[in-house]
């Protein structure tokens, strides 16, 4: 009888053994899943971020473009109105003149 009991107390130490593992293990499961998140979030940030900043690069440059380009058209325009000017201010004081002369 002292047998059984001792076999019982034995299976039931093990058992608890068995039981504390598990618990390590879960909570170590627990922790490396809580870092995988927080590596996986981390990574995702990053990604998104180099994303960010590249697309930044490109409407900068886009941007850059058009500027580059609107001034050339102010350039042109500016060259346009002063030719015109150049041309047709003879006229135009003359043709004011008369004007106010009426």
């Amino acid at each position: 009888m002292d047998d059984v009991i001792q076999r019982l107390v034995e299976i039931d130490r093990k058992c608890v053994e068995r039981v504390e593992a598990a618990k390590v293990k879960k909570l170590d499961a627990q922790t490396n899943m809580n870092e995988k998140r927080k590596e996986i979030y981390e990574g995702f940030v990053a990604e998104q971020n180099k994303k960010i900043e590249e697309h930044k690069a490109e409407l900068m440059n886009k941007n850059q473009q058009e500027a580059k380009q609107l001034d050339q058209n102010y350039s042109d325009m500016v060259i346009k109105l002063e030719n015109l000017y150049s041309q047709n201010k003879d006229k135009w004081i003359n043709e004011i003149v008369e004007r106010c002369l009426k």
